[in-house]
Formats: structure tokens, C-alpha cells, sequence
């Protein structure tokens, strides 16, 4: 038993000593590079992006995300913002579509984003990381910078 209590007790200091950005990278199994997969990705309209890499890590207790590529127009894609799991919203800089996101954590394996335009909701990503850890589904509903419908399904896989 006095095992069990020591064991615990150093277990406990040792958080209390690790770097904030390292229980940050623990907390969220979506940080590393990801690829998107064209072929199992699909968007209404499309068509969908040429080529995505979404590249997320940790910055103090929040998570940079960098979203770089190729549109289905060959016009290249940059888009970063830093956001935290609180709900709070976040500024983005590089999208026509939205200028801000918001995000929650619903359990470890799904994310749910908020991107907003002005102040108001323009679309919802609902993002599920496969059990292994090596690939995760994005679906995105809401409008475009165009005002059309959107709904896409985009694979991304682990790098």
C-alpha cells in the first residue's frame, strides 16, 4: 500500500514539473502532419482541394494549426490560426470563407469546430481520429464565401 502511495505521489510531482506544452501535446491526439486524401475525400460542391497538409502543434496550452496546399482553382492554400479547446473564438488569417473558429473536445478521438464570418456561424467540422491514431475524418456542412451550400467528408491521414 505504502508503494501504491509513493508511486502516486511522485507520479503527481512529476506533472506538476512537466511543460505546459507537453500536457498540451498528451491532451490532443490530433497534433502532427496530415495529409488529406483525395481519393477518399468528397465535396458537394466540388470539386474538392488538390492537395491539403494540416499541421498542428502545440504553442504554450494552445495548438497552432497551419493548413497549407493546392485549390481545385491551382490557387495555393495558407491558412494558420492558434486556438485552444474552450470554445472560445480565435482569429484566422488566410480564408475567404471564415475569420474566426472555435472548438471543443466532445471525448479523445472527436473535435467539433465552429468557423465563423463576422461574428456569425458559416460552418461546422465535426473531426473523429480513427482508434490508431493514423488517420481522421473531417465533415464540414454550412456555406462558402460564395454563399452555397456546402458538405464535404475529407480523409486526412498521419505523416
Amino acid at each position: 500500500m505504502r508503494l501504491l502511495l509513493r508511486t502516486i505521489m511522485v507520479g503527481s510531482a512529476l506533472l506538476g514539473v512537466m511543460p505546459a506544452n507537453r500536457l498540451a501535446a498528451q491532451a490532443n491526439p490530433f497534433l502532427g502532419t496530415w495529409k488529406l486524401d483525395v481519393a477518399k475525400s468528397k465535396s458537394t460542391p466540388g470539386p474538392a482541394a488538390k492537395s491539403v497538409t494540416v499541421k498542428m502543434e502545440p504553442a504554450g496550452a494552445a495548438f497552432k494549426i497551419t493548413v497549407s496546399g493546392v485549390a481545385a482553382d491551382d490557387k495555393p492554400i495558407s491558412m494558420s490560426y492558434t486556438m485552444a479547446y474552450d470554445g472560445k473564438d480565435y482569429p484566422v488569417t488566410g480564408s475567404a470563407e471564415y475569420d474566426a473558429v472555435s472548438a471543443k473536445m466532445l471525448n479523445p478521438l472527436t473535435r467539433h469546430t465552429v468557423r465563423k464570418k463576422g461574428g456569425k456561424e458559416v460552418q461546422t467540422v465535426h473531426s473523429v481520429l480513427s482508434a490508431d491514431g493514423k488517420h481522421y475524418t473531417a465533415t464540414t456542412t454550412g456555406v462558402n464565401a460564395k454563399g452555397e451550400k456546402i458538405q464535404s467528408t475529407a480523409v486526412y491521414d498521419k505523416q
